[in-house]
């Protein structure tokens, strides 16, 4: 995983949304699990900044990473921390592709229904 990369989701673990938006082209797009994709950098603030708001922490522990002519492939255990205090740890899979330092798209492959039960 590239420090860049690393950088990217430090925002993101913080709840950043803004912070995490601001990595993307300006129209670039993000899919978290099986929502429509968020297109360009104010629907993907609005976009997580909603999703952080049912949350109160998230951690991303990256287990395994590939990079291949821009694309970077994370595999994660995402520890999210529920905001009556429980944490529910889920498995996902996420794809990078960047134009140099900024993301053309992301898509996060995750089932987040656990974290609501």
């Amino acid at each position: 995983m590239s420090d860049w990369l690393r950088t990217v989701y430090d925002r993101a673990d913080a709840l950043d949304a803004d912070g995490y938006a601001r990595f993307f082209e300006e129209d670039g797009t993000f899919t978290l699990a099986n929502n429509p994709p968020m297109r360009g950098r104010a629907e993907i603030t609005a976009g997580l900044t909603q999703f952080f708001g049912t949350i109160a922490g998230m951690r991303h522990e990256f287990l395994r990473t590939y990079q291949l002519d821009g694309t970077e492939i994370m595999e994660a255990a995402v520890t999210y921390t529920r905001k009556d205090g429980t944490q529910v740890t889920l498995p996902g899979m996420t794809i990078c592709v960047r134009n140099h330092d900024r993301m053309r798209e992301s898509r996060a492959y995750i089932d987040i229904g656990p974290l609501f039960r």
